[in-house]
Order: structure tokens, then C-alpha cells, then sequence
């Protein structure tokens, strides 16, 4: 008796198992015929073309972008870019954070803008396309995940508190304020020297001129905290931050 629902059960779990790979089989299917459909809907462009797709959000799908031919005259292009794409019609934000990212050359820890291009989708619409650096580390947000609760180690947090530090201080200085800042939008661009990922600010599309009368009158809280934090004025008993 005791043999034969052994085997039951055996073949209770077999089934199980059986039925979850057809589930998730059928998932990766639907999300593979979603990004064929996303990428056909917007088009590639004169020197690239486009890849996967890796984020989605109220003003525009992200995708991957890969140089067509490195060595055309193009080659001033990175070999692989992240583009930001909407329909013309609605790509005012994107259009904005092109404008902001010109106004924000020079700083290393601003993410680079590459330059934009209209390209035409399947349906014969109108896209806007922003070519952008791309985060080959994901985002702040994605590395905090990964770190299961346990937060990051210090050296991380302070490398990269100084980065984003640096590069509010440079959107500051230059008269804007972020009005988003997350560590959703803080991206780590991974480095070809060292194999170390530099965080950059990114997401601009909601930045603001912040009123000049107001910029005159003290320095930008970011520099004052940039002060505090270069004399190495912390707490290093402090327990591992989660940011």
C-alpha cells in the first residue's frame, strides 16, 4: 500500500512539474511575441536598430540599440545605446529631456545623450526616439534588490553617494532641478577599464528651471552636502545603508 501511493504521489508531482514548465514556457512565448510587436511598432533607426525591450513607463518604452556597422560614420555612436521612444504625437517629455541633456553636457555622472532621430513605426506613425547611454548595471534600485535587505556594502553606498552628489551639484549649478530623483533613475554604466559601474542620473524629462532668484541667493544643497561629505564627516559605525 505504502509503495503504491508513494508512486502516486511521485506521479502527482511529475504532473506539477510537468504543468508549471507549460506555464512558464507559454509566459516567455507571450513576452517574447510582446517585444517582437514593440519593436516592429516603432521602427529602427538610419544606424541602428532595435533590440530588446528593457523598461516601460508613462512617457516612453526603453529598448536596446545596436550600431548597424561600428566602423560607418556613425562610429562616433557607442555599439550599443538604450533608445527612448513614443509616437511624436506624445513625446513632449522625451523631446524635454533631450533639451535638458544638451543644457547638462560635461558631467560625468549626468547620463550622455547621443542625439535623436524620427524613424517610422509599422503602422506608418511618427516615433521619436532619444538615444541615450546605456545601463548595463540596471539601475541603483535594481542593485539595492539584489542585495536581499542586507543593504550595500559601504564603500558602495559611498562611491556612489559621490557620484550622484557630483552630478546634482552639475544639474544645479546649471539652473535646473531633477523632480524625480530615485534610485529608479539612477543609473550604473559599467566602465571598460576597470569592470567598475558609475552611477549616473538619468530621467530628466521632468527637470525644471528652478527661478533664478532663488539659485542667486544661497549655493545648491547638494554642494553643502558635498562639502560635509568630502571632510568624511560620517558615522563609519553607522550599520550598512540600504541606499
Amino acid at each position: 500500500m505504502d509503495s503504491v501511493l508513494k508512486k502516486g504521489n511521485e506521479k502527482k508531482r511529475s504532473l506539477i512539474s510537468s504543468e508549471s514548465w507549460v506555464v512558464n514556457d507559454e509566459r516567455k512565448r507571450r513576452k517574447q511575441e510582446h517585444e517582437v510587436l514593440e519593436q516592429s511598432k516603432y521602427g529602427d533607426g538610419m544606424a541602428w536598430f532595435r533590440g530588446c525591450l528593457i523598461g516601460k513607463g508613462c512617457f516612453g518604452s526603453v529598448f536596446l540599440a545596436n550600431l548597424k556597422k561600428p566602423k560607418s560614420r556613425y562610429s562616433s555612436y557607442p555599439s550599443i545605446m538604450a533608445v527612448k521612444s513614443a509616437e511624436v504625437s506624445v513625446s513632449s517629455s522625451i523631446q524635454k529631456e533631450r533639451e535638458v541633456l544638451n543644457n547638462l553636457r560635461g558631467c560625468r555622472n549626468v547620463i550622455r545623450c547621443f542625439g535623436e532621430e524620427i524613424t517610422t513605426g509599422e503602422n506608418g506613425q511618427m516615433v521619436y526616439n532619444l538615444l541615450l547611454e546605456y545601463g548595463s548595471g540596471g539601475t541603483l534600485a535594481d542593485l539595492i534588490k539584489k542585495s536581499g535587505g542586507n543593504g550595500l556594502p559601504e564603500s558602495d553606498v559611498k562611491r556612489h553617494t559621490r557620484s550622484i552628489l557630483h552630478g546634482l551639484r552639475h544639474i544645479h549649478h546649471n539652473g535646473y532641478v531633477h523632480c524625480d530623483l530615485k534610485p529608479e533613475n539612477i543609473l550604473l554604466i559599467g566602465s571598460s577599464s576597470n569592470g567598475d559601474f558609475t552611477a549616473k542620473i538619468g530621467d530628466l524629462g521632468l527637470a525644471k528651471r528652478a527661478k533664478q532668484s532663488k539659485i542667486s541667493k544661497s549655493r545648491p544643497l547638494s554642494e553643502r552636502h558635498l562639502d560635509v561629505f568630502f571632510a568624511g564627516n560620517f558615522n563609519r559605525r553607522r550599520p550598512r545603508s540600504s541606499v
